[in-house]
């Protein structure tokens, strides 16, 4: 199944990264280097190439909804790991690694594909559509979770929040999103040399996601890797309870109102994705604990082996 091979292959890069730090063959600073690249040249390739669809006004109802579901299931997420952290009553970098990993899935690597080897050209116009407010948000919201308040109340200031905010909207992943919406909208095309080489960056941003997590979790021992108990929770949370509440929302809503079986099976799969490798980059580039962050991918991303066949296999049954 292709949910299968892809986390097994995401598994691999993790490795090949963490074996080249170990063999120091890449140096300490390569992290915070390669971190640099990809925010500021593949992340925006990869928001552009993603629009390269065809335009259809036919789609343009489910589109909206999509948009609504989306920006619906981040704001669910996002109540979900506050309330998990008040509970826990924690205020540290892992309970803000916990909210970004709860509102945010690997979606530039694991989505797309997956989508498309499901639910055809169908589910890749879907899941391109879905992450329209995903992507926005991830590239405004995460650096400013990961910052915002860290030095403690003082530091919650309007100045300071509207200077980040201002900041992260005006980053090149940001930047690109209306660039690729004027694109897919009016049908611009795009020079074949300069497409070719969009889509060869877009390529490679989860595969170097996953690259610099495997570098990044090189510099602790692996004894220590299951200490956090929260990376467990983080796992659990990610991988079965974010999907369960979606689809239980999906069979509520089914009930009152018809709901595209594509549209569902989209927003529910998408929901049990394992946590974003570019978490680590964000991580990196906001000094935040990467190693955390990168821990996080690699074990919600091991047992995303497991729950994405099988929750494939749970919607097929209950969706139709």
């Amino acid at each position: 199944m292709t949910a299968f091979s892809l986390a097994i292959e995401m598994a691999i890069f993790l490795f090949i990264g963490f074996w080249a730090r170990k063999q120091r063959i890449v140096e300490e600073k390569f992290s915070a280097s390669l971190a640099g690249f990809i925010f500021n040249f593949v992340f925006p390739c990869v928001v552009i190439n993603a629009l390269q669809i065809d335009y259809q006004p036919s789609q343009i109802l489910s589109s909206g909804v999509l948009i609504g579901v989306s920006l619906a299931t981040m704001a669910i997420m996002l109540g979900v790991g506050l309330a998990v952290n008040r509970i826990g009553r924690k205020k540290d970098d892992m309970a803000r690694i916990l909210l970004v990993n709860l509102m945010f899935t690997n979606f530039t690597y694991m989505a797309f594909p997956i989508m498309e080897s499901l639910y055809g050209k169908m589910g890749s116009f879907y899941i391109a559509v879905y992450t329209i407010p995903v992507r926005v948000l991830f590239y405004v919201i995460v650096p400013m979770i990961f910052t915002i308040g860290k030095g403690g109340p003082a530091m919650l200031n309007r100045k300071q929040i509207s200077r980040d905010a201002i900041r992260a909207l005006l980053s090149p992943p940001v930047v690109a999103v209306p660039v690729g919406l004027l694109i897919y909208f009016f049908g611009i095309p795009i020079p074949g040399p300069i497409s070719d080489v969009i889509a060869s960056l877009a390529k490679v941003a989860s595969p170097m996601g996953m690259v610099l997590c495997g570098v990044t979790l090189a510099a602790i021992p692996l004894s220590k890797l299951w200490k956090e108990k929260r990376i467990i929770l983080i796992a659990i949370l990610r991988l079965l309870a974010a999907p369960t509440i979606i689809l239980g929302l999906y069979l509520l809503l089914a009930r009152f109102i018809t709901i595209d079986p594509v549209v569902a099976k989209v927003s529910i799969l998408y929901c049990a994705l394992p946590a974003a490798a570019t978490t680590t980059v964000l991580a990196i580039k906001a000094q935040s604990d990467a190693t955390r962050a990168a821990q996080c991918v690699f074990v919600t991303t091991l047992f995303s082996v497991i729950t994405l066949p099988v929750w494939a296999k749970v919607l097929e049954i209950l969706v139709h």
